[in-house]
């Protein structure tokens, strides 16, 4: 029915063969509605479902939740479906000082920040609309450059970024170039992991950024990022070049690496080695990760993400409840589950 296996049978219609068929990723995306509507989820699932997703990509209020789970049932489902999600952890409430309640997925914001009023901010459709293309746009690639965000206007990048949609990583040449890398705060991992954060410290992004622009900005470019990243790994130093005495000292500082003599000029000694494992695995599944080799050069300084931000209220987090109708709901699903195990479904 999915199109994802092809069955040989014999003349008596028992299936002889079956034959996987592994279409792209990007086929797999696209087919995941038609996944969806075979699966035929009842309304307080799909209704979850819907709220799942809006608030991994940006928070929201409960007005707004409501507004766009109303063509899937009525709003006591809403509230149902929140209260499911606020159960398992994937939905976090959080209140403003005007009163209203907003939404997020902890595993993806952080719970001990005030994210109400970006929330307040895009009760506006339009607002809301251009918010979600740029967080989109940047969650898919660690260390976008900023000056290539297609789906929406500076002015609203400069917004998530006072907020704390988005963090920016901004790093300066020897020339005064400067350049700004966007991150999304949970880096594209998985919004169902648990909510400890993404390189809290910001020192997978200040690598990240730093291997980017030596790929794609500096005058003498690193051209394989993943691989010179591998042999300081692998080996504990890598480098032999002038520069890396002068051009990295926001490296140096942040104490992930530290610059010593080598055979002819300088090289780097790393000294955080979970900080670029951290990072290959962002720049694998990047456009600037692989090619050929190359040299570092040119940067000088960066700023620390967090200095970007405009400001940033704290609220203490609040541990996540079941309601009595969320435990009916698990537990129902559970029994679902164990019933179709016993009999083999």
């Amino acid at each position: 029915m999915l199109g994802l296996v092809d069955l040989e049978r014999d003349h008596e219609g028992a299936i002889k063969v079956v034959s996987e068929k592994i279409p792209p990723a990007d086929d797999l995306y696209q087919r995941a509605d038609s996944v969806l509507s075979n699966v035929m989820p009842e309304p307080l699932e799909m209704t979850a479902l819907t709220i799942l997703r809006i608030t991994t990509i940006m928070p929201i209020t409960i007005s707004t939740a409501k507004e766009e789970c109303a063509t899937l049932g009525p709003e006591e489902l809403t509230v149902r479906a929140i209260e499911n999600l606020e159960s398992l952890h994937l939905c976090t409430r959080q209140r403003s000082a005007d009163g209203d309640e907003v939404l997020f997925n902890p595993n993806v914001w952080a719970v001990d920040k005030d994210h109400s009023h970006a929330a307040l901010q895009a009760e506006d459709g339009a607002v809301r609309a251009a918010l979600s293309g740029v967080l989109e746009e940047v969650a898919a690639t660690a260390g976008m450059p900023e000056d290539e965000i297609q789906s929406g206007e500076r002015k609203w990048v400069d917004y998530a970024v006072s907020q704390g949609l988005l963090l920016r990583s901004i790093v300066t040449t020897l020339g005064g170039q400067e350049r700004a890398f966007l991150f999304s705060p949970h880096m594209g991992r998985s919004v169902f992991d648990a909510p400890t954060g993404a390189d809290p410290s910001g020192h997978v992004r200040q690598l990240i950024g730093s291997m980017v622009f030596a790929r794609r900005f500096a005058s003498n470019r690193l051209f394989a990022p993943t691989s010179f990243l591998r042999k300081l790994v692998r080996n504990g130093e890598a480098g032999d070049a002038s520069n890396i005495g002068t051009d990295y000292s926001m490296l140096e500082t942040a104490g992930i690496v530290r610059v010593e003599p080598a055979y002819r000029f300088k090289k780097f000694v790393l000294l955080q080695a979970d900080v670029a494992e951290e990072a290959i695995t962002y720049l694998e599944d990047s456009a600037d990760g692989n090619t050929t080799s190359g040299a570092l050069q040119g940067q000088r300084g960066c700023r620390h993400p967090e200095a970007e931000r405009a400001r940033c209220l704290v609220q203490s987090p609040k541990e996540a409840a079941p309601s009595p109708s969320a435990s009916q709901d698990i537990l129902a699903a559970l029994r679902q589950e164990m019933g179709r195990r016993r009999y083999d479904r």
